[in-house]
């Protein structure tokens, strides 16, 4: 019998040698795995080849998570893009048969990934994401207002709130480019190019509509035409700046918020003429105009600054992010593939006296 029993020095070399495969495994398992990243590139590839089925991939299940938890059904040829995977490219899926669930997708909103491709984005705009019905809004368009009591037994006056509703629909903006199956196939910079473009387009779109949207033919009504916006006119002097800051101060504006937006030819001009005759200080200095922060952008109407608190622009946004669609089909004797990229987004001004609108001529 001894010649079968292990000898006690073996015995514990063993039971080290299965603890430590024991610690590796349980490393392994507690360890984080890397996070697969979302590629715009392989999306279009297996979508103009008609793969872009669930389950096929990390970009297919994202998409089709997507769809399914705004109430859709994955389409091979219509994909639906979480603005998290066009920001940081590492959503994740868990369960995508049954729906999914999108990590970190509410983390981040549809003006965080279009800020840096537009100007009124970095303004401090207010937005709501994800939305799948239309957006009623409570405005007060008359505030309740209070009174000091000279007695105890004194009465207060009442004063009812008036309040109305800003209703904001989905309104669609859209862009189509076309990349050749050799750029998708060959070119190393192609994700970093097609993402560029894209967001760039739509951040275009919004500026567009934050600022000069005609609320017809499909478009927002931005600040040039919405009413209620204070409005000045005139040249362009030190004093009708200091009006507009005043105008804006009897608005009760939040003054830490304010900022002014115009053109680029405006700036130019601003920048060459000075507060005072021969003081040698200029209107528009150091990104700065009557110690309001200044940007400008060419979305800017012509011959118009804009000046206000830019958190009372509300921006809505439809779905979980933008829609791509791929044909294939209309330019295939070329090589050609087509992207439409749709975005359904509303702009709406709850208090448009916190802005004003000045015009002028030189």
């Amino acid at each position: 019998m001894q010649a079968f029993q292990t000898p006690d020095t073996n015995r514990e070399q063993s039971r080290a040698a299965i603890a430590r495969d024991l610690a590796v495994l349980y490393s392994e398992l507690a360890s984080s795995k890397p996070q697969e990243t979302f590629s715009l590139v392989k999306m279009l590839k297996a979508m103009s080849l008609r793969e872009f089925h669930s389950g096929t991939s990390h970009e297919a299940n994202v998409c089709d998570a997507a769809a399914r938890s705004q109430g859709g059904a994955h389409d091979p040829q219509r994909a639906v893009i979480p603005w998290g995977a066009l920001a940081t490219r590492d959503l994740n899926t868990s369960t995508s048969s049954a729906g999914g669930n999108l990590v970190r997708a509410n983390t981040v909103g549809a003006l965080d990934v279009l800020r840096p491709y537009s100007v009124t984005a970095r303004m401090g705009l207010s937005s709501s994401d994800n939305l799948l019905q239309n957006l009623l809004t409570p405005n007060i368009t008359t505030s309740v207002t209070g009174q000091w009591l000279a007695t105890e037994t004194s009465s207060i006056t009442n004063t009812d709130p008036v309040i109305g509703v800003i209703s904001s629909r989905p309104k669609t903006a859209g862009a189509l480019m076309k990349a050749s199956r050799q750029f998708l196939l060959q070119t190393g910079q192609a994700e970093t190019v097609i993402r560029q473009q894209l967001l760039a387009a739509m951040g275009a779109l919004l500026d567009q509509a934050v600022l000069q949207g005609t609320g017809a033919s499909g478009q927002p009504t931005g600040l040039n035409l919405v009413s209620g916006v204070g409005a000045q006119s005139g040249a362009v002097t030190w004093a009708s700046m200091c009006d507009i800051l005043e105008t804006l101060g009897s608005a009760k504006a939040e003054d830490d918020n304010i900022q002014l937006l115009t053109t680029p030819s405006v700036r130019r001009l601003l920048q060459a003429r000075e507060i005072v005759a021969t003081s040698g200080r200029m209107i528009w200095d150091d990104h700065q105009v009557a110690g309001m922060p200044a940007r400008v952008t060419t979305d800017c109407p012509a011959s118009t600054i804009f000046a206000g608190d830019w958190s009372n622009c509300q921006v809505a946004f439809w779905g979980q992010g933008l829609r791509i669609d791929v044909d294939p089909y209309t330019s295939f004797v070329n090589g050609v593939v087509q992207v439409r990229v749709l975005m359904f987004v509303d702009v709406n001004f709850p208090k448009p006296a916190a802005f004003v609108r000045h015009t002028f001529v030189t």
